[in-house]
C-alpha cells in the first residue's frame, strides 16, 4: 500500500481494520523488535471514535508482531488510518491549501484542531513517550469531525520498564534551539513541547512560523531552524529589537492568556505542557463559553477572541486594533447560571447599536438578532451537560424514550476522557449513545441488570465510555456494543 525510509505497508485479508508494517533491512528488524514490544506492552489510550458508525483510529500503535513461521520478526500490525476521509494537518494551515482540499474555512475550525492535537501529545505524555519528530505531515485530520491521527509511532521515544528507546527522526523548523550541537531526543518532552508550540502557532495564526521574521537591518538571518537558534521571535507581547512580525499575522487579536502562553514556549526554556495547551485551548474551542466569536462581517469564515477580527483587518474591512486592551466589563449576575457559575449562552450573543448603523446594515442587524433569538436556545439545548439535561436524560432513558436526536454538530465532538477501567452495572434502562450529549445518536438501549465494562470518563461532564459484557467476557468494541452512556445510569462495583 505504501513505502517508507525503513518497510512497506501491506494490506491483509485476515486483520479487517488493520494493516502490517515490514521492516526491509533484518538490521532493522533486529534494531526494532525490543521496541515495537515495548511499545504493545505500554500502549497509550486511544481508544476508536465512532462517527456514523464508522471508526476513527487516532494512532498506529502496534497491536501484533508479525514473524515468520519460524518465529523470526519481520514488523508488526497496527490500526489503518483511513487516508480517503482524512487530510495532512500541513494542508489546514493556510487558506489555498485548505480551498484545495475542501477543507472548511471557518476560524473556529482550526482552533479545534488544535486542542485536539494538544489533547493527543497529552495523552502519550501520560505514558512518558515522547513524539519528538512531531510535525503536521505526521498528523492526519478526519475532514469529517476535525479529530486527528498520529502516523509513524514506531519513531517515537519510547519508555518501557527497562529502558527508553531513542526516538531516529527529526525535521528542522520543529527543532528546540536547546538541541543545537546534540540530538533532538535527548531533550525528550521539552522537544514535545516546543513543536507543539509551533504547529498550534501556526494553525492559530495564518500558517506563519513562529520565527518567521523580518530582521530590522534587512539582513537575513538564514534558514527558518537558524532564526530558531538566534532567537528571532517577533510575536512577543513585548515586542522586538531586532526583528518584526509579517503583515499577515493576527498574533495582537489573540487573547492574553494565549501570548503569554507562546512567550513562555518561544523565550523560555519551561514551556507550557501539553496538558496545560489542551485546557487552555479547550475554553476557545467549546462554543458554549463564548470566548471565540463569529465575526459580523463574514460569520461564516472569520472568528476572534474578542480583541478585534485579525482576518477583516487583512481583508480591509476593519482598522488594525490598537495595543491596548479594554477592561472587560462587570458581569451581569442575571446573565450567570447561579449553580455552575458560568455565563448562560444566550448571554453571549452580541449586542447591535441599531441608531449608528445605516439602513441597510440596520435591517442585516435585526435579521441576525432575530435569527439568534430562535436558535440560541436550540444550540444551548444541543451543547449543554447541566442540570437541565441531566434531568431530561434521567427522565428520558427511564421511559425509554426512542426520540429522534437533533444533527450532532462538530462542537460535540471536543472532549477529554481520563481512563477508569472496571467493572460496573447499568442500574436502570440506559440509552449508548455515539457520543457523550444527549442529542447524538442512540445505538441501543441497555436494560437494567446489564454488566459493563467501564473504559473512560469525558473530563467536565458526567459520561462515560463503556462496552457490553456478554456471558462474561468482553466483547469486542464495535457498534451496538460499545459507547456512552450517562452517568446516573451506572455504577461500578466497590
Amino acid at each position: 500500500m505504501a513505502g517508507g525510509g525503513a518497510g512497506d505497508i501491506y494490506s491483509s485479508p485476515d486483520l479487517p481494520g488493520q494493516v502490517i508494517k515490514i521492516y526491509r533491512n533484518p538490521a532493522d528488524r533486529q534494531a526494532y523488535e525490543p521496541k515495537i514490544e515495548a511499545m504493545m506492552g505500554k500502549p497509550p489510550r486511544f481508544p476508536p471514535l465512532l462517527h456514523n458508525g464508522q471508526e476513527r483510529h487516532q494512532l498506529a500503535w502496534p497491536t501484533l508482531i508479525a514473524e515468520t513461521e519460524r518465529g523470526e520478526f519481520l514488523g508488526f500490525a497496527m490500526p489503518e488510518i483511513d487516508f480517503s476521509v482524512s487530510v495532512s494537518l500541513e494542508r489546514m494551515l493556510q487558506k489555498r491549501m485548505r480551498a484545495k482540499t475542501s477543507l472548511p474555512e471557518f476560524y473556529g475550525y482550526r482552533v479545534s484542531v488544535a486542542h485536539n492535537l494538544a489533547a493527543s501529545v497529552a495523552e502519550m505524555h501520560a505514558q512518558d513517550h515522547h513524539i519528538i519528530d512531531l510535525k503536521p505531515v505526521n498528523c492526519r485530520i478526519y475532514t469529517d469531525n476535525m479529530t486527528l491521527a498520529l502516523l509513524d509511532c514506531d519513531g517515537f521515544s519510547i519508555n518501557s520498564k527497562s529502558k527508553r528507546f531513542k526516538a531516529s527522526q527529526f525535521t528542522p523548523e520543529y527543532i528546540a534551539p536547546e538541541a543545537k550541537g546534540k540530538s533532538p531526543g535527548e531533550l525528550g518532552v521539552q522537544q514535545d513541547l516546543f513543536a507543539l508550540a509551533v504547529v498550534i502557532f501556526r494553525l492559530l495564526n495564518n500558517g506563519l512560523h513562529p520565527f518567521q521574521a523580518k530582521l530590522a537591518s534587512g539582513q537575513s538571518g538564514g534558514t527558518l531552524q537558524e532564526m530558531i537558534e538566534a532567537g528571532y521571535y517577533p510575536f512577543g507581547i513585548a515586542g522586538s529589537a531586532v526583528c518584526i512580525a509579517p503583515r499577515q499575522s493576527v498574533h495582537d487579536t489573540f487573547p492574553d492568556d494565549l501570548r503569554k502562553a507562546f512567550d513562555q514556549a518561544f523565550l523560555r526554556k519551561s514551556r507550557p505542557t501539553s496538558a496545560k495547551w489542551r485546557d487552555l485551548l479547550r475554553q476557545y474551542a467549546d462554543p458554549s463559553s463564548g470566548k471565540l466569536i463569529r465575526c459580523n462581517v463574514d460569520p461564516h469564515n472569520h472568528a476572534h477572541f474578542g480583541h478585534g477580527c485579525g482576518w477583516c483587518v487583512l481583508e480591509g474591512n476593519q482598522p488594525t486594533p490598537t495595543q491596548k486592551r479594554q477592561r472587560k466589563p462587570r458581569t451581569n449576575l442575571a446573565n450567570v447560571n447561579r449553580r455552575t457559575g458560568t455565563p448562560n449562552p444566550s448571554a453571549s450573543l452580541p449586542s447591535v447599536n441599531l441608531a449608528k448603523l445605516s439602513p441597510l446594515r440596520s435591517w442585516w442587524a435585526v435579521f441576525l438578532v432575530v435569527i439568534s433569538i430562535i436558535i440560541a436556545p436550540l444550540i444551548a439545548r444541543s451543547l449543554t451537560d447541566t442540570a437541565g439535561e441531566e434531568s431530561g436524560i434521567k427522565s428520558a432513558e427511564k421511559n425509554n424514550q426512542r426520540l429522534q436526536p437533533p444533527k450532532v454538530t462538530l462542537e460535540d465532538f471536543i472532549f477529554d476522557t481520563s481512563p477508569i477501567y472496571a467493572d460496573g452495572i447499568i442500574i436502570t434502562n440506559a440509552n449508548l449513545r455515539s457520543l457523550p450529549t444527549a442529542s447524538s445518536e442512540i445505538y441501543r438501549t441497555l436494560p437494567q441488570g446489564t454488566r459493563i465494562r467501564i473504559l473512560l470518563k469525558v473530563v467536565g461532564r458526567n459520561w462515560y465510555y463503556i462496552e457490553e459484557k456478554q456471558n462474561g467476557f468482553k466483547s469486542t468494541l464495535r457498534r451496538g456494543r460499545s459507547g456512552y452512556v450517562f452517568g446516573d445510569l451506572l455504577t461500578d462495583f466497590k
